[in-house]
């Protein structure tokens, strides 16, 4: 069984006119990502705009990304809906592309109960069988999950993971030490760029980030540092992508996160929900700059 720890890259959907996705400009990135030293590739994520996206571009997005990656990186599909059975068919194709995991949140819009999503993890994780599933702490989208479910939910056998994108360093700091001391083989990734190192430091064991595929040789220099014991280069090299991190988070998500994968070449299509149009321009020159800056 595939190793599912280390940089995941979340990739961004192009869009044509803001409505179907540009596959050519997907195969394009992906291909670029696996002659890269990532290690993962997590399609139709919150960043890749999941929820725009019908059923079926869900599903071809995966096959897609399948058919270009060849087995060079392990690959995590993005399985989350509202709706249970929506799901259990995303984990049906992951299962006949054979990828390696599926990430799935609570359902979202409709707030849970605690106990809720505790038997929303089981009930998935049966239906999962031997695919493995990880969880999504995605508390601004959907229910938190909070510490007391979490350590219910490391009972759950195929759940072998849970991404954190809360950036709460307190609460993954805690999450780590329970999965040590009740499930030493259990995953947490980071699910932000911003305190990738401090979150490696408490315990994590991986990430998926927007940054991870923007720039993916500079996260994984984050992770050779902290793993050669070169905290002072490890924090070196976190402190210099904030400044693109700040600009990126000065417009509404996924957006500048969007117009950083922009300014660093990629084609990612209309940006269709940009707030204020004048700001984007000013914001894509400074994001320039410190893309120069980085590479320098």
């Amino acid at each position: 069984m595939r190793d599912i720890r280390g940089e995941i890259g979340v990739t961004v959907t192009p869009f044509i006119n803001g409505e179907k996705p540009n596959y050519e400009e997907v195969k394009k990135q992906v291909e670029e990502l696996c002659n890269t030293e990532i290690d993962g590739i997590f399609p139709c994520s919150s960043t890749g705009e999941y929820p725009k996206l019908s059923f079926e571009d869900k599903i071809k997005m995966m096959e897609v990304v399948k058919e270009v990656n060849k087995g060079r990186k392990f690959l995590v599909a993005g399985a989350c809906a509202v709706s249970l059975n929506e799901i259990k068919a995303y984990i049906d194709k992951a299962k006949e592309l054979e990828y390696d995991a599926c990430l799935i949140c609570p359902p979202y819009y409709y707030p849970l109960k605690q106990d809720e999503v505790l038997s929303f993890y089981k009930e998935v994780c049966e239906y999962a069988g031997e695919m493995r599933i990880i969880a999504y702490n995605v508390h601004f989208f959907t229910t938190e999950i909070m510490l007391d479910t979490f350590k219910e939910m490391l009972k759950i056998p195929n759940l072998v993971g849970m991404k954190d994108s809360s950036g709460n360093l307190k609460k993954i700091s805690h999450e780590c030490d329970v999965a040590r001391k009740l499930r030493p083989d259990f995953i947490i990734y980071s699910g932000t760029d911003d305190c990738l190192l401090p979150s490696l430091i408490a315990g994590v064991k991986g990430s998926m980030t927007a940054f991870g595929a923007i720039f993916p040789n500079t996260i994984k220099e984050i992770y050779k540092n902290y793993q050669n014991g070169n905290l002072e280069k490890a924090m070196e090299v976190q402190r210099s992508i904030l400044p693109l991190l700040r600009l990126a988070d000065s417009l509404v998500f996924p957006d500048g996160y969007k117009l950083v994968a922009k300014a660093n070449g990629l084609d990612v299509g209309e940006i269709s929900v940009l707030s204020n149009v004048d700001k984007a321009e000013d914001l894509y020159l400074q994001m320039k700059d410190e893309i120069r800056k980085l590479k320098s």
